[in-house]
C-alpha cells in the first residue's frame, strides 16, 4: 500500500529490427514484485487490451520495446530483476522525489534496482523533498469526509502538472530525457500511475494515439494492480480511491490544458502546452514521436508507382535506421512530411535517377555518333589510293518527358570528332576517329556530366564495288567515361555527390545496297549494333541520405536499319552543292529501360531511366559544298522515341589527299 498511496501523494533498441507489417503483439513479460510494470505500446489482452500495439494517425502503429512504464523498481525480486535486465533497457528515469527515494528513518531506503546496463536518472517532477499532500490538513483542500470528496480533491491535483511551472518544466526535462535517449527507457514514479500516467498520456497524445484509447490506456492501472488494489482497499477507507485511478483524474489535467492555453482545437491547445507550458521544440516532439511510430504508409505512398515508389518505400524504410527516431535532417524531414500529408516530392529524387540517365544517354552515344560519321567514313567518293582528313564539331538536345513515376529527363550534348578515311581499292574502305562528347544529363533533381574520350574503326566493303551495289559494313567504338553527379534532394535534405569513371563499348555490322537512279541515289541499309555501358560504384556525400551508389553495367542490342537519298548536286559560284536526306529507325531488342541501384542502412533503391522507348526515329538534312580537294558538310536532325524527342546538328570539314 506503501508503493500505490506514494503514487497517489504524487498527483531499443528503441526502433524494430524490422520494419513493421501490421500491428506488433504486446508480449510484455508480467512481473510479479512490478505488477503496473507494462509497455507504452498497447494494454495486453489479459489485461482488457486488444493485445496489439495501438494504432495511431496517419496509418501509423505504435513499436513495442521502445519506452516502458512502472512502478518503482525497489521492491525488485530476483527474477523480476533479471526479466528487466533481459530487456536491454538503457535508461531508468525515476519520477519520484528525494524525500521518496530515500525517505528518513524509520521507513527503509527506496532507491531503485537499476536494470543491468541502464544508466539511472531521476527527474523529480514535483521540484520539492516530499509529493505535496493530495488532501487533509496540510492540503490546500479542506479534509475530505468522503471517498467521492477525496476523490475530486486529488483530480484538482492534476491540474498542476498544467498550471504549476515547476512541474510543467520537469516534465519537459523528463520528456528531453526520452527524446535523447539512445535506446528503450523505462520512466516510473512510486505506483506508475499518476505522475507516469500523465507522462504517458503526453506521450501518447505525441504519438497520435486517439484520445478514447489514451483513456483506456491510462485506466489499465486498475487493472493491472487489482490485485494489490483489492488488498488495501479495506485499510485505505475513503483514500481507497487513491489506491487506482480514475477517469476525472485525467481528465482535469485535460481540460486544464484548454483553460491554460485556449484554442481552436484540442491539439492546438496541447501543442501550445508542450512548446510554451514544457519547453519542447517541433523537432523534440518529432524525435519522439519517431521513436515510437511506425508509419505503415507514408503520404501518397499507395499511389506512387516506378522510380517514386521505390523512392517512397526507401523513405518508408529508413523510418528503421538510425536516421530515424533522433535530431538529424531526415528525422525533421520525414514527420513534417507526415503532418503536411505529401512527401514533397523527395520520393522522386532520393532513388538517383539521374545515374540511370547517364547510362541511357551513353547507351546511345553510338546511335548519336551514326549521323557524325556518316558523310565522311563510307569513301564511294574517294578514288582508290586516295585519303580524306575531317573534323567536326556536333551539338545536341534530348528530352523525356515524366512517365510511370520516372521524373523527366533531358540531355545536351557537345563534342568533337576528327578521323582518316582511306579508300583501299574499288570495293573496300577504312577509317578511324578520335573525339570527346560531353554531355549533361538532368532529372529527378539531379545534374551530371558525362565526358566520353572516344575511339572509333571501322570499314566497309562493297561485293561488286563501294560506288554501287551490295555492302557490308562495320564499326567498332570505345569510350572512357568520367561520370560526375549532384543531386539535390529537397526537403532540406541537401545535396548528395558523388563520381567514378566507367567505359562503354559498340560495335556493329549492317548490310546494305546502293542503288543508282538518274536524279537520285538510295542506300538501304539494315544491321545490329550491340553496346555495353560499365560505371564503377561510389559513395556520395554531403546529404544524409546520400548513397552507397553501385557499380552499373547494363548492354544492349537494337536492330538498326535507314536509307539515305542523295540527290543530284548542282553548282554555284564554283562549289558543288549536294543535299542529302538521312532517315533511321532503331529497335531495341529486349527490356529498353536500363537500371541503377544504391543501399543506405542496409536499405537499397533502385531507379529505371526515363528513356525506356524500344524504339528510336531519326531523320533530317544534310547539305554538303565542295570545291576541289575542300569540303564542308551541315547537317541537322531530329530524333524520336516513345515520350522521348530531341534535335542535333553538326558542322565539319574535310580535305580529300
Amino acid at each position: 500500500m506503501r508503493r500505490i498511496l506514494l503514487c497517489a501523494t504524487s498527483a531499443v533498441s528503441w526502433l524494430a529490427v524490422s520494419h513493421a507489417l501490421a500491428q506488433q503483439a504486446i508480449t510484455t513479460p508480467i512481473l510479479t514484485t512490478d505488477p503496473n510494470f507494462r509497455d507504452l505500446a498497447g494494454i495486453a489482452a489479459i489485461y482488457g487490451g486488444t493485445g496489439f500495439a495501438d494504432v495511431v494517425a496517419h496509418n501509423g502503429v505504435m513499436r513495442t520495446g521502445v519506452f516502458y512504464r512502472s512502478e518503482a523498481l525497489y521492491g525488485l525480486n530476483g527474477g523480476d530483476f533479471d526479466t528487466l535486465s533481459s530487456l536491454h533497457i538503457t535508461q531508468d528515469i525515476d519520477l519520484r522525489t528525494p524525500g521518496e527515494i530515500d525517505p528518513p528513518p524509520p521507513q527503509p531506503p527506496a532507491e531503485d534496482h537499476v536494470p543491468t546496463g541502464a544508466s539511472y536518472v531521476n527527474v523529480n517532477i514535483y521540484g520539492s523533498y516530499s509529493p505535496p499532500p493530495p488532501v487533509g490538513p496540510t492540503s490546500p483542500y479542506p479534509a475530505p469526509t468522503t471517498a467521492n470528496q477525496v476523490a475530486i480533491d486529488f483530480a484538482a491535483q492534476y491540474r498542476w502538472f498544467v498550471s504549476n511551472p515547476t512541474e510543467a518544466s520537469a516534465l519537459g526535462v523528463a520528456l528531453l530525457d526520452l527524446a535523447h535517449a539512445s535506446g528503450s527507457v523505462l520512466y516510473h514514479c512510486s505506483g506508475g500511475k499518476d505522475r507516469t500516467g500523465w507522462t504517458s498520456y503526453l506521450l501518447q497524445s505525441i504519438a497520435g494515439v486517439d484520445p478514447q484509447t489514451r483513456m483506456t490506456d491510462y485506466l489499465a492501472t486498475v487493472k493491472y494492480t487489482a490485485a494489490q488494489i483489492a488488498a488495501e482497499t479495506p485499510a485505505a477507507g475513503i483514500m481507497a480511491p487513491l489506491l487506482g485511478v480514475q477517469p476525472s483524474f485525467l481528465l482535469a489535467a485535460i481540460d486544464q490544458i484548454s483553460l491554460s492555453y485556449p484554442a481552436a482545437t484540442f491539439d492546438q491547445s496541447m501543442y501550445a502546452y508542450l512548446t510554451q507550458g514544457l519547453g519542447l521544440t517541433q523537432a523534440d516532439i518529432y524525435v519522439l514521436r519517431a521513436k515510437m511510430v511506425d508509419y505503415l504508409t507514408l503520404p501518397g505512398q499507395g499511389g506512387f508507382v516506378g522510380n517514386a515508389a521505390a523512392g517512397a518505400a526507401l523513405l518508408n524504410a529508413l523510418q528503421n535506421s538510425p536516421l530515424s527516431g533522433a535530431y538529424t535532417t531526415f528525422n525533421y524531414y520525414l514527420q513534417s512530411a507526415i503532418d503536411a500529408g505529401t512527401l514533397g516530392g523527395v520520393e522522386a529524387q532520393v532513388g538517383g535517377q539521374v545515374r540511370a540517365d547517364a547510362a541511357a544517354y551513353l547507351l546511345r552515344q553510338p546511335s548519336r555518333l551514326d549521323a557524325a560519321l556518316a558523310p565522311y567514313v563510307d569513301g564511294r567518293d574517294l578514288a582508290p589510293g586516295q585519303a580524306r582528313a575531317w573534323m567536326g564539331g556536333l551539338a545536341g538536345d534530348f528530352a523525356t518527358a515524366a512517365h510511370d513515376g520516372a521524373a523527366s529527363s533531358s540531355e545536351h550534348s557537345a563534342g568533337m570528332l576528327g578521323g582518316l578515311t582511306y579508300r583501299i581499292d574499288a570495293q573496300a574502305s577504312a577509317f578511324f576517329a578520335l573525339g570527346y562528347d560531353w554531355g549533361s544529363v538532368s532529372g529527378a533533381g539531379g545534374a551530371a556530366t558525362v565526358g566520353s574520350a572516344i575511339g572509333v574503326v571501322g570499314g566497309r566493303y562493297g561485293f561488286a564495288s563501294l560506288d554501287a551495289g551490295p555492302f557490308v559494313a562495320v564499326r567498332a567504338s570505345l569510350s572512357g567515361v568520367d561520370y560526375q553527379g549532384a543531386r539535390s534532394l529537397g526537403g532540406g535534405l541537401g545535396k548528395a555527390n558523388g563520381g567514378a569513371p566507367g567505359m562503354a563499348i559498340s560495335g556493329q555490322a549492317v548490310f546494305g545496297d546502293v542503288i543508282r537512279f538518274s536524279a537520285i541515289t538510295v542506300a538501304p541499309q539494315a544491321g545490329l549494333r550491340v553496346v555495353h555501358v560499365d560505371l564503377g560504384g561510389f559513395q556520395e556525400n554531403g546529404s544524409e541520405l546520400a548513397l552507397s551508389v553501385d557499380r552499373l553495367g547494363a548492354t544492349t542490342a537494337s536492330l538498326v536499319s535507314g536509307v539515305e537519298f542523295g540527290f543530284s548536286p548542282w553548282q554555284v559560284s564554283g562549289w558543288t552543292i549536294t543535299p542529302t536526306v538521312p532517315l533511321a529507325a532503331e529497335w531495341t531488342l529486349g527490356a529498353p529501360s536500363v537500371s541503377t541501384s544504391g543501399g543506405l542502412y542496409g536499405f537499397s533503391v533502385s531507379q529505371s531511366a526515363a528513356y525506356d522507348s524500344r524504339y528510336l526515329l531519326r531523320g533530317g538534312l544534310s547539305v554538303a559544298a565542295r570545291r576541289g580537294a575542300f569540303e564542308v558538310k551541315a547537317e541537322v536532325n531530329a530524333a524520336y522515341g516513345a515520350d522521348s524527342n530531341g534535335v542535333n546538328g553538326q558542322v565539319s570539314v574535310a580535305l580529300s589527299f
